[in-house]
């Protein structure tokens, strides 16, 4: 799954606002080898010290993008190249160097005005000039659009397909969500699960525990609390694989993990609930305080009796 890391200051304005800025009329480039064949590692950068639209993208990109730019200037060493990264909402036009398979220059902006008519075509409304500069610099096209039908998704708004892509639930991220068996209908809620972390993995792990069919914020709950694939093996080797994923939340808030429960056990109290181990968590009782109770002379009392000594401060 390819991550863009995208940085944009004062992004999140309200669409009056982004409606009312000025788009840049161009930036730097930078090409870098790729991880994977037919791909090049691609970071845009504008920066304006005199405003706050600055921004730093860095990406996969397809080497079709970059048209009219060979392999033999890419790998040539100081000539001038001049290229162009063609997007379905823009056209960015490139001039620089490269080194070995490394480049870098400046690049100016121009917007696709069919693009626009391509959106009015499927019922969007035309974007402002800086969202259809965004759209270009984040690789928004019609595929996504189009894809965001094919799932049942609401039709998304000229904003709400510039958040999609500033935050990177792009092409690749719905039809992967969407392969999970997530069609979420509202374009917002994939925006929502990107930014807190929810990718095709973290959801594989939930549909191997057998947690499957969750709603976004479900979802996102789950992975903000910590509950991963990870935490929720290791819950499994230790016994506890409730039916109800808020258990593990709970339990996960509290500080118990496999770890504590081992400890108790090693200690004489196994079976517990969860319920009850997130109360022996919270009252602060471990293993060393168990032993300590036995070796006062209590023997084995009940959880609740080991739970009163505590509180009342027994050392």
């Amino acid at each position: 799954m390819k991550s863009p890391v995208l940085l944009l200051a004062g992004l999140l304005a309200v669409s009056t606002l982004t409606a009312q800025r000025a788009v840049p009329s161009g930036g730097e480039w930078l090409i870098e080898p790729g991880d994977s064949a037919g791909e090049v590692r691609l970071t845009l950068r504008i920066s304006d010290r005199y405003r706050s639209d600055n921004w730093n993208s860095e990406n996969d990109a397809p080497l079709s993008e970059l048209v009219g730019l060979s392999a033999a200037e890419m790998g040539g060493s100081g000539a001038t190249v001049r290229f162009k990264i063609v997007r379905p909402a823009g056209t960015l036009t490139c001039e620089g160097w490269f080194d070995a398979g490394r480049g870098s220059g400046h690049f100016t902006y121009a917007a696709n005005a069919d693009f626009v008519t391509a959106l009015s075509r499927r019922g969007i409304n035309a974007p402002s000039a800086w969202q259809q500069f965004s759209m270009t610099m984040t690789g928004v096209g019609l595929d996504l659009v189009d894809e965001l039908k094919r799932q049942g998704y609401d039709r998304p708004t000229a904003e709400e397909l510039t958040r999609m892509g500033t935050h990177g639930a792009d092409l690749e991220y719905v039809r992967e969500i969407g392969s999970r068996g997530y069609h979420l209908k509202d374009p917002e809620a994939l925006v929502r699960m990107r930014d807190h972390g929810v990718d095709p993995e973290f959801i594989a792990s939930l549909d191997s525990a057998g947690y499957k069919n969750l709603d976004a914020e479900d979802l996102v709950r789950l992975r903000d609390h910590g509950v991963d694939g990870d935490y929720i093996a290791e819950m499994k080797e230790v016994g506890y694989t409730p039916s109800d994923p808020d258990e593990l939340v709970d339990s996960r808030d509290h500080g118990v993990d496999a770890s504590y429960i081992r400890s108790l056990k090693e200690a004489g109290y196994d079976n517990l609930s969860l319920a009850e181990l997130r109360r022996a968590r919270d009252h602060g009782v471990t293993k060393g305080f168990i032993r300590r109770v036995a070796d006062r002379g209590y023997g084995k009392p009940s959880l609740d009796e080991v739970i009163r000594l505590r509180d009342r401060g027994l050392d």
